[in-house]
């Protein structure tokens, strides 16, 4: 295994802790130890599987995330991208938060608030420190590695269930900057506190851990449908569809449960699409999971229109 594959997981116990036992997690040798002797080897793709024995769903197979992997790589959803970019550089491209590294016990500092906590990464205060941020269900990996490039400072923590998945995503991870991982969301992983990020992107959601790893400061990114995404695709397979139409009101009205919304904001494009590509589309949405896509005749979809929401919340005092 080359020594960069190996390199982005030296500093693990700042992060990581033994899914069985909670104990720190430390590099020796190509594995992550714990105290207790729990051993997790760094795969030869360059991530770490935290999740031994988690079933993955029927839903996210290989060729799903490849199907994924196809469209988002054609820019289908380059706004979307660009306005998750813009959003972490706002509110967590900056941190000031002291923190001691040498206990990592207790986490001091300013809160995260939006931009009132802001200050210059590039300044020689010694307790400067670039952001942590946890991409949650990170699939194939687009959304990390486009933090990772726009922030390069940035320590990226990423995640999905699916092995399949984390697997595509380490591998083209030219960088080997992103520590990448196999994670079971229901218990992360990670150390308390240790994050100051929350990246969400069309993923399932735990805020009882979202918050736990947090520490009581930092801000959550959720990325999720608009009532239009996939609406042509929706049309189509109607007569298939438990539910017609689509709101994310409730998902909306859980967020401002649990976090001190920040920021709501739309973004939505509609692009024309070549007949192959609507067809990697209809086979890597979740909205046709259940729908049987050969019975479509997806010869009548000529575009697509590909919409979000992004809620960005802080944790509640």
């Amino acid at each position: 295994m080359s020594p960069e594959k190996l390199a982005r997981f030296a500093d693990s116990w700042k992060y990581f802790v033994c899914p069985l036992c909670r104990e720190e997690l430390r590099l020796e040798g190509t594995s992550l130890h714990c105290e207790r002797g729990h051993t997790y080897d760094v795969a030869r793709q360059g991530y770490v599987n935290l999740a031994p024995g988690a079933r993955q769903s029927e839903y996210y197979s290989r060729e799903s995330f490849e199907n994924r992997g196809r469209i988002l790589g054609a820019g289908y959803y380059s706004h979307i991208v660009d306005a998750v970019l813009s959003t972490v550089r706002r509110y967590c491209g900056q941190i000031a938060a002291p923190i001691d590294f040498a206990g990592l016990r207790t986490r001091s500092g300013a809160q995260l608030r939006g931009a009132r906590v802001r200050v210059d990464l590039r300044g020689s205060g010694p307790q400067m420190r670039a952001p942590v941020i946890l991409d949650v269900g990170c699939g194939e990996g687009f959304y990390a590695r486009a933090v990772q490039a726009a922030h390069p400072d940035a320590t990226v923590l990423a995640f999905d269930i699916s092995k399949d998945s984390v697997q595509l995503a380490a591998r083209e991870d030219a960088a080997c900057a992103v520590k990448w991982f196999v994670g079971n969301l229901a218990e992360l992983p990670v150390r308390d506190g240790a994050v100051d990020c929350v990246l969400d992107v069309f993923s399932p959601v735990n805020y009882a851990e979202f918050t736990r790893v947090l520490g009581g400061s930092g801000v959550v990114i959720k990325v999720v449908p608009g009532a239009r995404h996939d609406g042509q695709l929706r049309e189509l397979a109607r007569g298939q569809l438990r539910h017609g139409d689509y709101s994310n009101e409730q998902v909306v009205a859980q967020f401002a449960e649990h976090f001190d919304v920040l920021e709501r904001r739309l973004v939505s494009q509609t692009f024309p699409m070549p007949a192959e590509d609507v067809l990697a589309f209809a086979r890597m949405t979740p909205l046709l999971f259940n729908v049987d896509v050969d019975s479509l005749d997806l010869s009548r979809i000529h575009e697509l229109t590909v919409e979000a929401e992004i809620l960005v919340g802080s944790v509640c005092e």
